[in-house]
C-alpha cells in the first residue's frame, strides 16, 4: 500500500510536470528573444562553442557574432490553427543588406520566407524587415537560417493570419495563458512536497 501510494504521487507529478512542459510552447505572436533559443548553429557546428552566435550581454540582449550558414533554432513554437500571415525580424548591421530564411523542423530544408533587408548604419541600430508567410500552421521547431551573416538580431514575430501581430489574452486569466504555467508548476511542488511528507510519515 505504501509503495503503490508512493508511485501514484510520483506518476501526479510526472503528469503535471509533462503538462507544463507541453503547454509552454513558443508563442510567435509575440516577440521571440534571441535568449528562447533551444540551440544555437556555430561555424564548426557545434553549439554554445564560443565560436559563432550568442547572445551578447548589452542592453539589447541581442544575437551577434553571426557568419553565413549559422542558425538559430526555437523549440515548439505554435502558431495555431489560422497560422501566420508575415514575418517580422529586427536586426541592425552597419555592412552590406542581405537575407535570412525562415524554415520549420529542418535547417536544410525548403524556406517558407525569406526577408531581406538593407544596411541599418550601426551595429545597434534595429530595424524590423519582413516577408509574407502562408500555410504555417501549427507546432513547429523553428529555424533562422543566417545566409550573409555580418548582422546583430534583437527580435522575432509573427503576425498572425486574419490581422494581428499580439498573443490573445487566455480568457480565463487575462495574461496571456502565464498563469497556467505557474499553476501547473505549483501543482506539481506541491504533489511532490506531499508525496515526501506522506511516505516519511509511513517509515
Amino acid at each position: 500500500m505504501k509503495k503503490s501510494m508512493l508511485v501514484l504521487s510520483m506518476a501526479l507529478v510526472l503528469f503535471l510536470c509533462s503538462s507544463a512542459l507541453a503547454f509552454a510552447a513558443i508563442n510567435p505572436y509575440g516577440k521571440i528573444a534571441p535568449a528562447d533559443n533551444s540551440e544555437l548553429n556555430s561555424d564548426s557546428g557545434k553549439f554554445s562553442d564560443g565560436k559563432g552566435p550568442r547572445v551578447e550581454e548589452n542592453e539589447n540582449k541581442n544575437l551577434g557574432y553571426i557568419i553565413a550558414g549559422n542558425y538559430a533554432k526555437f523549440s515548439g513554437v505554435d502558431f495555431g490553427a489560422d497560422g501566420a500571415a508575415k514575418v517580422k525580424i529586427e536586426l541592425a548591421t552597419p555592412n552590406a543588406g542581405g537575407s535570412v530564411a525562415f524554415l520549420v523542423d529542418d535547417p536544410k530544408g525548403t524556406p517558407f520566407a525569406t526577408v531581406k533587408y538593407d544596411p541599418t548604419g550601426d551595429w545597434q541600430k534595429y530595424q524590423w524587415f519582413e516577408a509574407p508567410v502562408t500555410g504555417l500552421t501549427g507546432a513547429h521547431d523553428l529555424y533562422v537560417v543566417f545566409i550573409e551573416g555580418d548582422i546583430n538580431v534583437r527580435a522575432v514575430q509573427f503576425e498572425a493570419a486574419g490581422g494581428g501581430g499580439a498573443a490573445a489574452a487566455n480568457p480565463a486569466t487575462g495574461d496571456n495563458g502565464v498563469m497556467l504555467y505557474v499553476m501547473l508548476a505549483a501543482g506539481a511542488a506541491a504533489a511532490m512536497f506531499l508525496s515526501r511528507k506522506t511516505f516519511a510519515k509511513q517509515q
